[in-house]
């Protein structure tokens, strides 16, 4: 019998992800915030439902989702950039609180970020042993989201991808033309889509055991040398850099 998988926040990351565990003959249920986006879902064999963690309550129909799941993936935005006063671990409390009541659930998988180490001038190196230091208030949040979802399911899996990219989307796109660019020495932390949803996948089939995982696909390059050359590769104009000290880290795997 396929298992059923379900995946919160269908977007850029989540769809994509739905559509290659449908070919592999997954059974697949998939939340969005937006009406406009459910027959597109539908349409791709996805079984769409309208979910939103909002700060008391979750808007929509979580029960329904959350219902006959065998493996849960939690891909949502924690919107920090945007509302930075935002509760986000409180909004991950409150959606265990609804997953614990559903005992079908075996597996849960949480996409989190390397957002949460710190930068430093010496350009610390973390991996899946070292501990979360991140001090600014949205590395925290993540921290404590995290936390939640390791002691609150027994069988979890953090996921920490750097800057997301592939498709259209490319950070070098937002940096093209701009000057007086900071930390040129600084590694990139880079995850392609594509490497990213293989990680997810490998996670849910057993094949990678850990309860936390690195998913870094792009060498370090330092970030003048990176978004230069892939400006070239764009034909964008060079971003230039200033020539200031570098504060950053590098993000590894000893897992993949």
């Amino acid at each position: 019998m396929s298992k059923t998988i379900g995946i919160m926040g269908c977007g850029w990351l989540g769809k994509p992800l739905a559509l290659v565990l449908l070919k592999k003959d997954f059974i697949v249920k998939g939340t969005t915030t937006q009406i406009f986006k459910l027959d597109g879902l539908r349409s791709s064999g996805i079984d769409p439902y309208i979910v939103e963690l909002r700060e008391t309550f979750i808007d929509g129909g979580i029960e329904a989702f959350l219902a006959d799941l065998d493996v849960l993936v939690i891909n949502i935005p924690p919107g920090l950039r945007a509302n930075p006063q935002s509760d986000f671990a409180g909004r991950i409390r409150l959606l265990l609180t609804n997953i614990n009541t559903f005992k079908n659930i075996k597996q849960l998988l949480y996409v989190s970020s390397t957002a949460v180490f710190e930068d430093g001038a010496d350009i610390p190196t973390y991996d899946e042993s070292s501990t979360p230091n991140a001090q600014d208030q949205k590395g925290k949040k993540l921290i404590a989201a995290e936390q939640l979802i390791v002691d609150g399911f027994e069988n979890s899996t953090i996921i920490r991808p750097g800057g997301l990219i592939g498709g259209d989307r490319h950070p070098v796109k937002y940096l093209a033309g701009k000057s007086e660019i900071s930390n040129p020495d600084a590694p990139v932390n880079l995850t392609n889509r594509d490497y990213l949803i293989d990680v997810i996948e490998n996670v849910i089939h057993g094949k990678i055991g850990s309860p936390v995982v690195h998913a870094i696909s792009e060498e370090h390059a330092s970030r003048e040398s990176y978004y230069s050359k892939m400006a070239r590769e764009l034909n964008l104009e060079l971003p230039l850099f200033d020539d200031g000290e570098s504060v950053g880290k590098k993000c590894t795997s000893t897992i993949l």
